[in-house]
């Protein structure tokens, strides 16, 4: 199964020297050219072009943690950037405008009209989208955690390298999606209505499908809600190159940026296969590797949903754009792991050492992280929202652009971290060590802003 990385095979080459493109081990360029047919670009994209300040406010609405704007008419409206975690905007109408880049987890967009809204590098969790109008929306690196999204309209929508785990998704209409190189890892499809989706490297590992219509689905690579792979197939998969937007230039990204190690390993690393057996460890989902050796690994892109790894050694693994959903991962040896933006949603991590660990844009949203060890670790524009980090340890760690909202941090060492321009909302910090802790920008848990600056936060 080549989910992720393969997308890339036909471009790669656009984006550097052939030189660098002979191993992911190689030292890194101190740039990336991020060329528009990478999937990447357009969250970049989204996120330099950013609309609303935090506070603003367009027609009746004030673009706040809890806003309460009910009914909002906002048709064609840019509200890129906007910063509304918890807010009530049901029955709104927000049709054809965008929401890319901003933060709109635990929101209310019951019954709301979303017709062709943007919600690219969106993390919605805990949201309720339930009987949402959503037709041909933008979904490219889009999280959705644990919404409700039962009765959704999705049709023609693109989900393009995006996710919806743990959602409830009873009865929604997903004709003609294209859910190709996505996870949709322990969501509940029932009754669903899936005909012509494009299901193409999509990973629906501990899905629940009963009474879901799936005529005319593409089926290719797809990982099944067993972890048996349907339509095995070499190479591309329909609907996994599309057409960039016209003129589109290529975006730098420097190699300080949170973005590179994840842009790198997707373009020049490789994926393991799902069944590929490392060191005595089977890489697929459910697999059961308690105890296993794999440091130094290059698991890169392994589907690992739901697995065993309980005590496993993982110390400097690549396990890059990869999926540990669900996984029990208690009192495994993680440092120094390259966690780049791999789903590690609702995984049990309770005990686990994770010292210097790389973890940005990684999405461990519900993640069990009690007494974890994340000392120095990297988790720059991370989601570890509605996770339980109490009592772990998080001294030095560099958690800068981050989701935290709902987090319980009750009892945690956060000396030293770096939270700028991170949110808290709705976190719990009772009992939290937070000596020296870096606060800019930071949104704190009743929505006020700590150290406010114009100017640019340490480490940012």
């Amino acid at each position: 199964m080549h989910k992720r990385t393969i997308y890339l095979t036909l471009v790669a080459a656009l984006a550097l020297p052939a030189a660098f493109a002979a191993s992911a081990a190689a030292a890194p360029p101190k740039q990336l050219s991020v060329p528009a047919t990478n999937p990447y670009w357009t969250v970049l994209n989204a996120r330099s072009h950013k609309a609303l300040r935090f506070g603003a406010r367009v027609a009746t609405c004030t673009f706040i943690p809890r806003a309460s704007c009910v009914g909002l008419q906002l048709p064609g409206q840019n509200l890129s950037g906007a910063f509304i975690p918890f807010a009530a905007l049901q029955a709104a109408n927000l049709a054809g405008g965008s929401l890319a880049a901003s933060t709109i987890t635990h929101v209310n967009l019951r019954a709301a009209n979303l017709k062709g809204v943007s919600f690219v590098g969106t993390a919605p969790v805990d949201a309720n989208f339930a009987g949402a109008q959503m037709q041909n929306t933008a979904l490219t690196f889009a999280g959705f955690t644990d919404a409700d999204m039962r009765g959704v309209d999705l049709r023609g929508a693109n989900l393009d390298f995006g996710a919806i785990v743990g959602a409830d998704m009873r009865g929604a209409d997903l004709r003609g999606m294209n859910v190709s190189d996505s996870d949709i890892n322990g969501t509940d499809v029932r009754g669903a209505e899936l005909r012509s989706a494009n299901l193409s490297n999509a990973d629906l590992s501990g899905a629940k499908l009963a009474g879901a219509q799936l005529k005319g689905a593409v089926f290719c690579n797809t990982l099944m809600p067993d972890g048996s792979i349907r339509a095995s197939r070499k190479g591309l998969c329909p609907g996994q190159h599309s057409a960039p937007p016209p003129n589109a230039k290529p975006i730098i990204v420097p190699n300080g940026s949170p973005f590179f190690p994840a842009i790198y390993a997707l373009q020049f690393g490789h994926q393991v296969p799902s069944g590929t057996q490392v060191r005595g460890c089977v890489i697929r989902a459910f697999t059961r590797c308690r105890g296993a050796h794999l440091r130094g690994a290059d698991l890169q892109g392994g589907f690992l949903a739901y697995s065993d790894l309980r005590s496993s050694d993982l110390r400097a693994a690549n396990l890059q754009l990869g999926d540990i959903a669900y996984a029990d991962a208690r009192g495994a040896h993680l440092d120094r792991i390259k966690l780049g933006g791999t789903s590690i949603v609702s995984a049990d991590l309770r005990g686990a050492s994770l010292t210097g660990a790389s973890l940005s844009l990684a999405v461990a949203a519900t993640a069990d992280l009690r007494a974890a060890n994340l000392t120095g670790a990297d988790g720059r524009s991370s989601v570890l929202d509605s996770a339980d980090l109490r009592a772990s340890n998080l001294t030095g760690a560099r958690f800068m652009q981050a989701d935290l909202s709902a987090a319980d941090l009750r009892g945690a060492n956060l000396t030293r971290t770096n939270l700028s321009q991170t949110s808290l909302v709705g976190a719990k910090l009772t009992g939290a060590n937070m000596t020296a802790t870096i606060l800019c920008n930071t949104i704190m848990p009743n929505g006020s802003i700590a150290n406010p600056t114009r100017g640019a936060c340490p480490g940012t």
